[in-house]
């Protein structure tokens, strides 16, 4: 479907502009190029004329997004970084269920809705949260979201924190019982605490940002006739404002229990290996070096676009270079099958030996898929798979990963092309000398640095 098409109509519109009121907006165009900022002001959508006249103006924009913050000023920059503390009125809980590979959404969507329904039937069974609770499809996975006007404010708490602890406190009650359905479903699906600090997610009846679908959002009481096809653009089927269904004040024993026992990670439970596990990921906090692994996968993406000039082929060159690297330096060539192996921590889509073939890129041998993405141990590694594993990780670091990239570019376009095509001299006098001080010689140094999210021009243009 036509972007502008779908935005124009009222309907969509108009819940579109009630979810954003108060949140600030992004904007997601195809490439992951985003728009957060209109000049030195956050981008809001105040109205349902808003939506179709954004779309408009930012041409080639498909998906609409919002803080999970609700603030109190949404003026100018000072609103979001001296002032953020006082600014946030009230903050989005919300448990993000994952389908690793979007290509497997036919197979594994009742895993997703399987996984909500454990979630609710403790929520709202165990802790009295039946109201103020809802889900919504984004076209490759659900949102679990509690609506933030039932949670009380809590005397010096942030509500982002007590937001993350109040998922936290779920995920962690709940870890085997969905560790369980995870393990049936084979690991296809991911559940994990996304709450952090100026997050965006998904406006109910957003056009998915790559996929030929609309999210829906869904009451409780309808996910057990509940399937795919109600995410269909051209008649989606939903329950109107469920993000403002609520009990005030619903989930006050829920929160009460989670700042007694939040621990100070981030629950994700995965599948590694077709062994569950509970991984713990540090909770985003000031600027820090976000880690070798992600350096390397950064500068290696960096690399393929300066050379050949495809931004998301670059990532999967850069995720597949940096799983090549680590597990050359973990087990060396003699490990064949921990080199077989090592791929399937970083959740990608495995294919056939005899549908790759082998190619040079950057003067190095790599395999790639018959739709061109890169290869190895039979596993793809795609754009996605770089957003989860790399992107992820610059932001857990405070680092918005367009900047990163924007840096990185202008660094490596210090060394002449033979250091660029040469993957010694790429190793050696390029990632080594960064790999442990990325913040410190590449973000800070980047002359002109701008502060904010990309913002791409109007019309297309930049």
């Amino acid at each position: 479907m036509d972007p502008l098409k779908h935005y124009l109509r009222p309907w969509v519109a108009k819940e579109i502009a009630g979810f954003l009121r108060g949140r600030w907006a992004a904007l997601e165009a195809p490439g992951k190029r985003w728009v957060r900022w209109r000049g030195n002001r956050p981008l809001v959508v105040e109205s349902p004329r808003d939506v179709p006249k954004l779309v408009a103006e930012y041409r080639g924009v498909r998906s609409f997004y919002g803080s999970i913050e609700v603030f109190t000023s949404l003026k100018d920059r000072r609103d979001f970084e001296e002032g953020y503390g006082h600014n946030v009125a009230a903050a989005t809980p919300f448990i993000d269920i994952d389908i690793v590979d979007e290509a497997r959404v036919d197979d594994v969507w009742s895993c997703v809705v399987e996984a909500a329904e454990a979630i609710y039937a403790w929520v709202c069974h165990e802790k009295g949260v039946c109201r103020s609770i809802y889900m919504l499809w984004s076209g490759a996975g659900m949102h679990v979201r509690i609506v933030e006007k039932a949670i009380p404010r809590v005397p010096g708490v942030n509500p982002v924190t007590a937001a993350y602890a109040l998922v936290e406190h779920i995920l962690r009650s709940l870890g085997p019982r969905l560790k369980a359905i995870v393990e049936k479903c084979s690991g296809a699906i991911k559940i994990e605490n996304m709450v952090a600090e100026k997050r965006v997610f998904t406006a109910p009846l957003s056009l998915h940002r790559r996929l030929d679908s609309v999210a829906v959002p869904i009451a409780p009481e309808d996910l057990g006739s509940f399937n795919p096809s109600w995410s269909s653009p051209e008649n989606p089927r939903y329950r109107p404002k469920l993000w403002n269904r609520f009990v005030l004040g619903e989930a006050q024993q829920l929160l009460e229990e989670a700042l007694r026992s939040v621990p100070l990670k981030r629950s994700i439970i995965s599948s590694t290996e077709q062994t569950q596990r509970v991984v713990a990921v540090e909770v985003q906090g000031p600027v820090r070096n976000p880690g070798r692994f992600p350096v390397m996968a950064l500068l290696q993406a960096a690399r393929y676009y300066l050379l050949y000039g495809d931004e998301e082929k670059a990532k999967s060159f850069g995720l597949n270079r940096a799983i090549f690297y680590a597990w050359a330096k973990y087990y060396g060539p003699g490990r064949r099958a921990a080199y077989r192996a090592a791929p399937r921590r970083f959740g990608g889509a495995t294919v056939s030996e005899s549908s790759v073939k082998w190619a040079e890129i950057a003067g190095e041998r790599v395999q790639v898929s018959t739709d061109g993405w890169f290869v190895m141990g039979g596993v793809v590694q795609r754009p996605d798979d770089f957003e989860r594993n790399v992107v992820r990780k610059f932001a857990e670091a405070g680092i918005d990963f367009r900047e990163a990239w924007r840096a990185a570019l202008e660094y490596l376009k210090r060394f002449p092309r033979s250091a660029l095509i040469d993957p010694q001299r790429f190793y050696k006098e390029i990632y080594e000398p960064v790999r442990d001080r990325f913040v410190e010689v590449v973000l800070r140094k980047r002359s002109g640095a701008s502060q904010g999210l990309l913002r791409f021009a109007k019309k297309g243009k930049g």
